[in-house]
């Protein structure tokens, strides 16, 4: 199963130009707001190696001045950090090495990179959206909305699927990934309307067949949690598509009873590769387990 195609980091042309300065990946996550794992990610990509310790502690004589200077002026090591490009570690350093007191300027608040873009957004997206919209941090988002005073006030939507087609997003291939609220350990998709919850992917179903859906609704693609209209189906259908294929393997006739007797006419499934099973001694068995080892 395919996974997640991992889509390219907004600030990745910025990030490169500053890994080709030779900005170690601490450097560039705090000048960028960015995270160091994302920097990482991309040094990689980019087959940039990481600056070695004694390569950035040597600093130009030009620079080695801006940060005394800055010490004297008595900026906290972040901020020299940042305005230099340097290690905090080397500001650390010199700041020993010259007997610089700890910092008296007031720290001061940069705006986040995005700053215009996630504000123009607070009153029509949750930060949750915001954050998924954008690739930014959750954090950074709740942050701002306090800033702005703007409290969230989620959309009137007219219906279900109208809500639906605002939680969704195109992916290659044709899927459809599920933005909005997720449950349990697996993140399967969910959403609330009107006080009841309904199911992302029956909603995707009933688009497709314009029927409410019997059973359980999947995607039956590689893409996890599709919620694309075309890729998901109810347990008849799964059920008719699985047959369909035996018929064409030559798979001899289910079983009308299973081992244990329950009466397969009701409670038979099929694997997608179409081989048959209980569903009920299979219900059974994933309790037994989860009763081991609990």
């Amino acid at each position: 199963m395919a996974g997640r195609p991992v889509d390219p980091h907004p600030q990745e042309q910025e990030i490169r130009a500053l890994l080709a300065q030779g900005l170690t990946n601490n450097a560039i996550s705090r000048r960028l707001f960015v995270g160091p794992r994302a920097v990482a990610r991309i040094r990689e990509t980019a087959g940039i190696p990481p600056v070695p310790r004694n390569a950035y502690q040597r600093l130009p004589a030009t620079k080695h001045r801006e940060i005394l200077a800055l010490l004297d002026e008595g900026y906290n090591d972040a901020a020299i950090g940042r305005r230099t490009g340097a290690d905090v570690g080397t500001v650390a350093r010199l700041r020993r090495e010259g007997g610089f007191g700890r910092a008296t300027q007031p720290r001061a608040s940069r705006p986040h990179p995005r700053d215009a873009e996630i504000r123009a957004l607070l009153r029509h997206m949750s930060n949750n959206q915001i954050a998924l919209e954008l690739k930014v941090d959750r954090a950074a988002v709740r942050r701002i909305r306090g800033e702005a005073g703007i409290a969230y006030v989620p959309p009137k939507h007219t219906s279900a699927e109208e809500k639906w087609a605002g939680l969704v997003r195109e992916v290659d291939g044709g899927h459809l990934e599920w933005l909005g609220e997720r449950a349990g350990r697996s993140g399967t998709p969910v959403m609330r309307f009107r006080e009841k919850s309904v199911s992302p992917a029956g909603i995707a179903f009933t688009k497709r067949t314009g029927r409410a859906p019997v059973g359980q609704v999947r995607a039956e693609c590689e893409f996890r949690h599709c919620v694309a209209p075309a890729h998901v189906d109810d347990e008849p259908g799964r059920l008719h598509v699985r047959q369909q294929l035996r018929a064409i393997t030559g798979a001899p006739e289910r079983p009308k009873v299973c081992r244990h007797g329950h009466d397969q006419a009701v409670h038979g499934r099929l694997e997608p590769d179409g081989a048959p099973y209980c569903g009920v001694c299979k219900r059974d068995q994933k309790r037994a387990h989860r009763a081991r080892t609990t």
